[in-house]
């Protein structure tokens, strides 16, 4: 019962406070709570692998992989390996946590009817957390990893868990005067999103050594076959970027005092590509994630998307000074 007297109270002063109440002017500090909706995420793969054939644990004879009729353009010991291994992926749209706050400053007072009157700066931080938990099939590749997928591999995956970043912006802001409690506005800001991705993949070869057709036509074809049957391929990595971004604002806030306003806010945060090569694929086909058995080339991989961008919606409260 006091609960809703206290409620009552509260839309009382909403609802019959004078109308020319508006927020003051000055100094103010800010805080959000809402949700954010990330699009779905295109990813684009590449590595420094190389072809099933040129693996020392899989084919001990790969130097000689090229002296082989059909095989004389397999980069097995040249430079520049996996250059042209790259694979795609996508994931559908997610949803997740929003929040953030702000200190600013408003003009009002010192420039009163005027346009610079309607302007607010303000330095904000804000945190946000895309749950996409989701596994997808990897649909397409080329180069090395298009011959694995064709010859060997039997499912081949990629996990994405969560997109989240920490996020530090500087914002300009116009207020729309009126004469009533509700002050539209509209905003920019530019800033920086440090940013992480839960990355997993998974490639699986087929157990059956029969339906294996990498290798065909070297001399130790049935060993290379062998040794790759029922082998994984497996990778979990905290991928991280920093990027610049910028953002378009809107919303509204109702003067519930003078110096208390309570406001619904959106926003559209755009980001520049994200890319990390810190994947470490471990184990690489059932062994240790290198190519040589002297360790002298280390096998990792890179992921890269353009789509960190989010649309966000949350209710913000602040108090003016």
């Amino acid at each position: 019962m006091k609960r809703i007297i206290w409620l009552s109270g509260i839309l009382a002063v909403c609802l019959f406070a004078p109308n020319s109440i508006q927020a003051g002017s000055g100094f103010y500090l800010s805080s959000e709570l809402g949700a954010n909706f990330a699009p779905s995420l295109d990813t684009k793969g590449s590595s420094n692998d190389r072809a099933s054939v040129c693996d020392e644990f899989i084919n001990p004879l790969f130097a000689t992989v090229t002296q082989t009729p059909g095989y004389e353009d397999y980069n097995c010991t040249g430079p520049n390996r996996g250059a042209t291994g790259d694979w795609i992926n996508d994931f559908d749209s997610a949803e997740g946590i929003l929040a953030g706050a702000a200190v600013g400053y408003s003009l009002r007072e010192q420039y009163p009817g005027s346009l610079l009157g309607r302007v607010r700066l303000e330095v904000e931080y804000f945190y946000r957390d895309s749950a996409y938990d989701q596994t997808a099939d990897i649909p397409g590749a080329v180069g090395e990893t298009g011959a694995e997928l064709v010859q060997e591999v039997l499912s081949a995956t990629e996990r994405i868990d969560s997109v989240t970043s920490h996020n530090l912006f500087g914002n300009l802001y116009m207020d729309f005067f009126n004469t009533s409690r509700f002050t539209p506005y509209v905003g920019f800001g530019v800033g920086v999103g440090f940013t992480d991705l839960d990355y997993g993949g998974l490639f699986t070869r087929n157990p059956d050594v029969s339906q294996i057709t990498t290798g065909v036509g070297l001399p130790n074809a049935a060993e290379i076959r062998q040794n790759l049957a029922g082998t994984v391929s497996r990778a979990q990595a905290d991928l991280g970027d920093t990027l610049f971004g910028y953002q378009v604002l809107f919303g509204v806030d109702y003067a519930l005092t003078e110096s208390v306003s309570l406001g619904l806010k959106g926003r559209w945060v755009n980001y520049e590509s994200f890319s990390d090569g810190g994947i470490v694929w471990d184990p690489l086909r059932s062994h240790v994630p290198n190519l040589r058995r002297d360790g002298s080339e280390p096998m990792a991989s890179r992921t890269k998307t353009d789509d960190i961008e989010m649309f966000g919606v949350s209710l913000a409260l602040k108090y003016h000074f």
